[in-house]
């Protein structure tokens, strides 16, 4: 899990023929070394429908089981009126799937598989799928099918510690990398993921870890400014993370 901020990918490591250039306008979405029991029973959890057919759990198995893919979000309208979930809204009728990572193709073709059929879509990417099926054959129908690709939205975060002769000199380093890390589930625990609720004291214990100089005297977190005890990860955004957006205090 390498976090980085805004406009500081400069340089390509291997070269790749036509790939000149590289600026990421937008915080990027950490990864993960090692798979925590915690992730992999996650993963598992939300994978057991992806032989099933229909529901938004086989949909959303289907997607996260396609390669590169991430992270996920998958919900429905199934009323007859649009309906606005976390200022996203969703058409009348319809299914709503957005997702980290992956070809284009590969994830909608993994939504068409598993979707009811009549189900109106959401989204801005749309993509050509054609149902290789068979029974269609040779006149094989082509579908468009909708989803979101997610905007990173920078999570903030305000620590403040009590001061004692006992912190270190690089408390606030420490602090910040113990959070990113948390932010990843790299300390067992649930990362921070696509229309997920973020609770401040979620990191209380992965700063506390760090010694008994760490004496937590507040952790506030926000998307403006860290000045709430959680915020909601809306559907259509997924949460990224900057030790510049990690602001240590020590009083």
């Amino acid at each position: 899990p390498i976090a980085c901020p805004a406009t500081t990918l400069s340089q390509i490591y291997r070269a790749i023929p036509g790939w000149d250039s590289i600026n990421n306008a937008a915080d990027g979405v950490l990864g993960q070394d090692v798979e925590s029991r915690s992730a992999f029973e996650t993963r598992r959890q939300q994978s057991v429908a992806a032989n099933s057919q229909g529901m938004l759990a086989s949909v959303l198995g289907s997607v996260l089981n396609v390669a590169g893919v991430s992270d996920a979000y998958v919900t429905e309208n199934n009323t007859s009126s649009p309906i606005t979930i976390t200022g996203v809204t969703l058409v009348a009728n319809s299914i709503y799937v957005c997702v980290q990572g992956g070809v284009d193709l590969d994830v909608a073709t993994a939504i068409l598989k598993k979707k009811m059929p009549g189900c109106n879509y959401n989204g801005t990417t749309t993509v050509s799928v054609t149902d290789a099926n068979p029974l269609y054959n040779p006149n094989f129908p082509t579908y468009s099918v909708k989803f979101q690709r997610p905007t990173p939205l920078a999570i903030k975060f305000a620590v403040s510690i009590a001061n004692s002769a006992s912190v270190p000199a690089d408390a606030g380093a420490q602090i910040q990398n113990a959070i990113i890390s948390a932010f990843s589930g790299g300390d067992g625990g649930p990362r921070a993921r696509i229309g997920s609720t973020l609770f401040a004291s979620r990191y209380y214990s992965t700063i506390a870890v760090l010694g008994s100089w760490a004496q937590i005297i507040s952790v506030q977190i926000g998307t403006v400014t860290a000045d709430q005890n959680q915020i909601v990860v809306p559907i259509n955004e997924i949460p990224t993370i900057a030790a510049s957006d990690i602001v240590v205090t020590i009083v």
